[in-house]
């Protein structure tokens, strides 16, 4: 089998040949140990590592697993610097970025010791990875220094202000309580020869890290009234209540996911099943992955979205205000449509330009001969009309989306600058895939939010406009998708008379204020406390 043709109608075209990039995410699947590790995957990330307003990209490497004890050792993975729009060269010696890790997963970019340059973790299976970005285009490995290096399974997770003194703090997620010693099957015991599910192993606490100011963290997950009853896959920061303060939801393995509302003081308000999204719609848990958020219906409430497993649907949670959800998948024409399948990466965004964010979800199962499902399986591309529901278009996705993968974590980013939002996507032990956008580029501003009073990555910040009378609300968030970084730039579509566009800001501050910004398609940069002060 071989992807079909490229055709006029498709909205995205396999640049990954033109784009120099060349990585595969390894699992260590050859070994036939058949652990749950290999199953969980990698992400990508999208990042201006040296602020040249052109988005850079590291590729998570994975690792292999010992033939015969299944002890896992790390691959390193690859930071690729643009070079030219759409073209990417290998910089990972010259960054200084380490020649081993552990087995890794996750990627996270964020401005960390607020200098101005995006610093890096990356999840691993073993102990996580802090590189400071030293800003002449190195980096600096940091971990043990900074108090990062607890060992676990560390999966996703998010930079977000949760102590609430304007630095970043780092809410990480563990998966299960796996380790070689554990899983005592061989693959001649295994019948069939396949990974476990992860309830065999038993749940393992997520963190939170404190920013200490000074390059420092400290574990305040207890204090902070962290669960330690999740099996972590997903981690998304962002305002879901438009109170100013940012939130975290964990989309979590087989157990019901964790929502925690941002305030000014520890512990942290956990309300999943109150307000509606630890389960579906029935009361059940379900096997959940990726996640995002962002306004789908147009009332200016971020809503929720999760990736599940197979014989569940995807659920999409509609905010209602007041600190409570909605599951309504069927009411917004997604059920029924990836139920066969095991969803992992997942977006909401405006891929056509028309002021509706729209979504794409990977898929690809977890176990390699499962009676029900194939191993490799088809993404799936969904627009949306006008808030009222969501079309399949899949069959417009392009030669990528008619091939079946073992897709994991995905990125959205418009890396070229042309206005259209593209993809980078990685998949288990298959060559990293750079998807270009070929809707017609929009007339578009791409605006990067600097805090002062905030962080100076302002995750938590939400911003409002209007576009041909319709009001468009846009979030600055951290952990979206799976296990990967996206672009941190938010792309807001242009009316094509209009001269200046109006964009209300609300800060991790609380402070709120007015831009008004000339409508010319480009980078622009809104720096808090530059605005005009709004009650």
């Amino acid at each position: 089998m071989e992807p079909r043709a490229s055709q006029s109608g498709d909205w995205f075209e396999d640049e990954t040949a033109r784009s120099g990039i060349e990585f595969i995410y390894e699992t260590g699947r050859s070994a036939k140990q058949y652990t749950i590790l290999e199953t969980v995957g990698g992400g990508v990330g999208f990042f201006d590592f040296d602020l040249d307003f052109r988005l850079d990209l590291y590729a998570v490497g994975g690792g292999d697993v010992d033939e015969t004890t299944a002890t896992p050792r790390g691959i390193p993975g690859r930071l690729f610097r643009q070079e030219s729009d759409g073209e990417f060269g290998d910089v990972t010696t010259a960054a200084r970025l380490p020649a081993s890790t552990d087995y890794s997963h996750g990627i996270i970019a964020g401005d960390l010791d607020n200098d101005g340059f995006p610093d890096v973790l990356l999840t691993c299976y073993g102990e996580c990875q802090l590189w400071w970005n030293l800003g002449d285009g190195t980096f600096e490995s940091a971990a043990e220094i900074a108090g990062l290096a607890t060992p676990g399974w560390h999966t996703a997770a998010a930079c977000v202000d949760l102590s609430g003194d304007g630095i970043l703090d780092l809410f990480v997620v563990d998966y299960v309580n796996w380790t070689p010693s554990t899983d005592n099957r061989t693959s001649e015991q295994a019948t069939p020869h396949d990974v476990p599910p992860p309830d065999e192993f038993g749940p393992s606490p997520d963190h939170l890290f404190v920013s200490l100011g000074d390059g420092r963290f400290t574990e305040a997950s207890a204090q902070a009234g962290i669960r330690t009853d999740g099996m972590g896959l997903g981690v998304l920061a962002a305002d879901f209540n438009d109170d100013g303060a940012a939130d975290v939801y964990v989309a979590n393995d087989v157990v019901g996911n964790h929502l925690y509302w941002g305030g000014t003081d520890f512990p942290l308000q956990e309300t999943a099943e109150r307000s509606g999204v630890a389960f579906n719609e029935t009361g059940n848990p379900e096997g959940s992955m990726g996640v995002d958020a962002e306004d789908v219906n147009g009332d200016g409430l971020p809503d929720l979205w999760v990736t599940n497993f197979e014989l569940e649907d995807n659920s999409l949670y509609l905010n209602l205000g007041g600190g409570l959800f909605q599951h309504s998948t069927v009411r917004m024409g997604l059920s029924g449509l990836g139920r066969t399948l095991v969803g992992f990466g997942t977006g909401i965004q405006d891929f056509d330009g028309d002021g509706w964010p729209d979504l794409y979800v990977l898929n690809g199962h977890v176990q390699y001969h499962s009676p029900g499902s194939p191993f490799r399986q088809p993404a799936m591309l969904f627009r949306n009309d006008a808030g009222r529901r969501f079309k399949d278009l899949t069959p417009r996705g392009g030669p990528w989306f008619s091939f079946p993968h073992s897709a994991r974590g995905g990125a959205v980013g418009d890396w070229n600058n042309d206005g259209a939002v593209d993809l980078a996507i990685s998949s288990l032990d298959e060559p990293l895939a750079m998807l270009r956008n070929r809707q017609t580029a929009a007339r578009c501003l791409r605006l990067r939010l600097v805090g002062t009073n905030s962080p100076r990555d302002p995750i938590g910040a939400t911003i409002t406009f209007e576009r041909q009378g319709h009001p468009i609300t846009r979030l600055m968030k951290s952990g979206s998708g799976y296990l990967s970084q996206s672009d941190s730039r938010l792309i807001i579509p242009l009316e094509v008379t209009s001269e200046f566009v109006d964009i209300s800001v609300r800060w991790p501050s609380t402070l709120h204020e007015s831009f008004r910004v000339p409508a010319v398609p480009g980078d622009h940069v809104l720096v808090e406390n530059c605005g005009t002060a709004k009650d």
